[in-house]
């Protein structure tokens, strides 16, 4: 016969557990980010944008000159939330990781990229800067 306090005591600690791994993933559970890709290529050019994650696949879209492709979503419980995109231009192509929760839950909830000539740039932690993440292949 199974002891019923041992029981109870063993239940009690695994909601224990539960309630302390959630508490750890609160902002992962409920933060609800955004990807802004801006289209600063020279001359009127376009360029296509492919974003995929784990379980969504965003399809391709073409973005106009000087206009903008964004999604939003939460991150998922366990804070593993990535999304790649490959990015083709007449320049070159490239994938990139636009979003990944453990570099960027504290960098940005709005991640803004911008899309030249040369490659990828991210907004920087620096008002009004950014950063160069990737050349063209």
């Amino acid at each position: 016969m199974v002891d019923k306090s041992k029981y109870a005591l063993l239940l009690f600690a695994l909601f224990l557990s539960v309630v302390a791994a959630l508490e750890k993933k609160e902002d992962s559970i409920t933060f609800k980010a955004r990807v802004i890709v801006d289209n600063k290529l020279p001359s009127g050019q376009n360029f296509t944008i492919h974003c995929k994650s784990k379980d969504d696949d965003l399809d391709v879209h073409t973005i106009l000159p000087n206009d903008i492709y964004t999604f939003h979503f939460y991150n998922n419980f366990w804070g593993t939330t990535l999304f790649f995109c490959r990015v083709t231009t007449s320049y070159g192509q490239g994938v990139y990781d636009l979003y990944k929760f453990k570099r960027d839950k504290k960098r940005c909830s709005v991640c803004v990229y911008r899309v030249t000539k040369d490659g990828v740039y991210a907004v920087s932690t620096e008002p009004g800067r950014y950063d160069f993440i990737f050349k063209w292949e």
